[in-house]
């Protein structure tokens, strides 16, 4: 048995040949690789999703360790697209990885729009950057999956999957609504995963340990391997 029939037998067992193949085929974006994109990322890689994308303008700091799963000590003042990459090539070698070093704005606009991705995947925080993206979705007709807010909760099963339109809940989730309405959006296209846990009072810092991101994460990740095999 070679190596890449190794690491893809057990997603073979379950999804299938032809499934595998049309992954491999596939070209997304993920944009943010901390405490969701991160784990988010390396589902993706693990899988076999042919070309990724990566998105980050950040570099590690001892902070990210507690949640931020691609990340070591020794890689405190890395860039974190340069660690995704070098993850990426230790995990299998058959994934196009592409770094970009950006913040998400005016600098990623041509960008998605000329890449031709299957799948936008937004892990960032920043609220004007997601409705960027979601404009980026809407004008090129590409499928946008975006996670909301996941700091201050503490309950991976409050986790929820639902269009935009449909989020509820969440703070965060309210705010990109009514701003994405003001933008004439289409809220039924974006994808979200969003928490039904009310946010901890942690004052001015926004707590976060693993469970919740990383979760979210994963979420994201079965979210996006359904869209690309058009499950949904």
């Amino acid at each position: 048995m070679d190596s890449l029939r190794g690491i893809d037998n057990r997603t073979e067992a379950l999804l299938g040949k032809e499934a595998l193949d049309l992954l491999r085929s596939k070209k997304v974006a993920v944009f943010g690789i901390g405490g969701v994109g991160g784990i988010l990322f390396e589902a993706l890689v693990r899988t076999g999703v042919g070309e990724i994308h990566v998105y980050d303008c950040d570099t590690v700091e001892e902070s990210n360790l507690n949640r931020q799963i691609l990340f070591l000590g020794n890689d405190i003042g890395r860039r974190k697209v340069d660690v995704a990459l070098e993850r990426a090539s230790l995990i299998r070698k058959d994934v196009h990885v592409v770094p970009h070093f950006l913040r998400v704005g005016t600098e990623t606009e041509g960008s998605v729009s000329e890449e031709g991705f299957d799948l936008i995947l937004d892990a960032i925080d920043d609220v004007e950057g997601k409705l960027s993206l979601m404009e980026a979705g809407e004008k090129t007709s590409t499928t946008v999956i975006s996670c909301l807010g996941t700091a201050r909760r503490l309950d991976p099963r409050l986790l929820r999957l639902a269009p935009l339109s449909k989020t509820a809940g969440d703070p965060l989730a309210k705010k990109v609504r009514h701003l994405a309405r003001e933008r004439s959006l289409d809220l039924s296209r974006v994808l979200c995963v969003y928490s039904e846990e009310p946010a901890m009072d942690t004052g001015a810092s926004l707590g976060s340990s693993v469970a919740v991101p990383g979760s979210a994460g994963l979420l994201m990740a079965s979210a996006a391997l359904k869209a690309l095999l058009g499950l949904y």
